[in-house]
């Protein structure tokens, strides 16, 4: 209990950096003399503990000081950290902790690299969220060709911050030295990707929120569809409990909101003879028209 109690002060002091007697010893339910008493045991030991007197003084480390990470190399303390910020996004019990005892032990910050849960991810992508991970760990430059919501194409470079997955897709969040502003770069519509040798250095400034481009800004609207009884699966697959209306006969009304671009009535479209916008009247024209022209693909 002793020697566990001691590392534990160790690892407050490397995040804390200041102390009081007083403060380890309500944190670990002892006595000032037991605290004291350990910090003259770790003393002995060699970890360079001093106090400082007077009203805003208490007990430090000496600065930069961090413990032996020798049998590391800074590339394996970098995957260990990684992984641990993986098993944090699927809220893994007492990760937070260790994530806290490691950087200190480690004497550095830890990337938090990726914010969201795992999804399955291709063998196609393994490669293209590769080089991300190597790039955000590295503070090395990405260059990719990148399509917009309408097609056009651009060349970027960026200086990579973040995995992100949101509303059902992977997103890089990156300084984009195109744009001059922190951007979200949907991961499918990314390609040839490259791992630039450039090196760059971390700017609080750049640290803003992140935006879509421009063009992907586009207005949201509000979709009601009646789904026949054989779609139960994707209903609740993919709706939320409150945009369900269940009816006697099995079917459902469902009720959402997203922007309006090709994606969507995509969307709709994937569910068939199954599915009937109700709702907006423009919307329920959009998909009349390129059930048309589809079906009109199939007479010739």
């Amino acid at each position: 209990m002793q020697i566990d109690r001691m590392l534990r002060i160790i690892f407050i002091l490397l995040h804390k950096k200041q102390v009081t007697a007083g403060e380890l010893a309500a944190e670990f339910e002892v006595s000032t003399r037991t605290i004291y008493r350990d910090l003259d045991a770790l003393s002995r030991a060699g970890i360079p503990i001093y106090t400082c007197p007077g009203r805003n003084g208490g007990i430090k480390l000496v600065d930069n000081y961090v413990l032996n990470k020798s049998l590391l190399s800074q590339g394996e303390q970098d995957e260990i950290l990684a992984a641990l910020h993986g098993l944090k996004a699927v809220h893994y019990p007492e990760v937070e902790k260790v994530l806290t005892k490691l950087s200190a032990v480690f004497g550095t910050r830890s990337k938090d690299w990726i914010a969201v849960d795992f999804s399955a991810w291709g063998d196609a992508k393994q490669e293209t969220l590769a080089k991300i991970k190597t790039a955000i760990l590295n503070r090395k430059l990405l260059s990719f060709t990148y399509y917009n919501t309408y097609g056009e194409k651009t060349i970027r470079t960026v200086e990579p911050i973040q995995l992100w997955f949101k509303s059902k897709a992977w997103y890089l969040r990156a300084f984009c030295r195109n744009k001059q502003g922190q951007r979200l770069f949907k991961l499918n519509r990314i390609k040839n990707i490259c791992l630039l040798p450039e090196h760059f250095e971390h700017h609080s400034e750049k640290e803003t929120p992140p935006v879509l481009d421009p063009v992907s800004q586009i207005p949201e609207v509000s979709i009601t569809m009646k789904l026949q009884a054989s779609q139960a699966y994707r209903v609740y697959d993919e709706f939320e409990e409150t945009q369900i209306t269940p009816h006697e006969d099995g079917s459902f009304t469902v009720s959402f909101s997203c922007p309006e671009d090709e994606w969507v009535y995509g969307y709709i479209l994937s569910f068939g003879m199954y599915a009937k916008v109700t709702n907006p009247p423009h919307i329920r024209e959009i998909i009349r028209e390129r059930l048309k022209k589809t079906l009109a693909l199939y007479e010739t």
